[in-house]
């Protein structure tokens, strides 16, 4: 019978669970605080914190240029894609 060592330093990790149910989270939470580790919970979905953001910032500004009457209206993408 042989022994392992091995070493790891600490790194940050993401990892995705779909469809984890509350107990599933609070186990993941306690293996985690047994290793002195912490979990944290974005709901997003597929998507990043990152991108939500982006996506609720560009909304905003739509409706800001459509209340003021500056936003452009196409009505084909080809119509749009030619003034770019």
């Amino acid at each position: 019978m042989g022994v392992v060592v091995y070493s790891c330093e600490v790194i940050d990790m993401t990892v995705v669970i779909n469809n984890a149910s509350g107990t599933f989270l609070q186990a993941l939470k306690a293996m985690a605080k047994l290793d002195g580790a912490s979990v944290s919970v974005d709901d997003y979905g597929y998507y990043s914190k990152k991108t939500v953001k982006s996506v609720l910032k560009a909304e905003k500004q739509m409706e800001k240029e459509r209340k003021n009457g500056t936003l452009k209206l196409y009505n084909t993408v080809d119509e749009m894609f030619g003034e770019l």
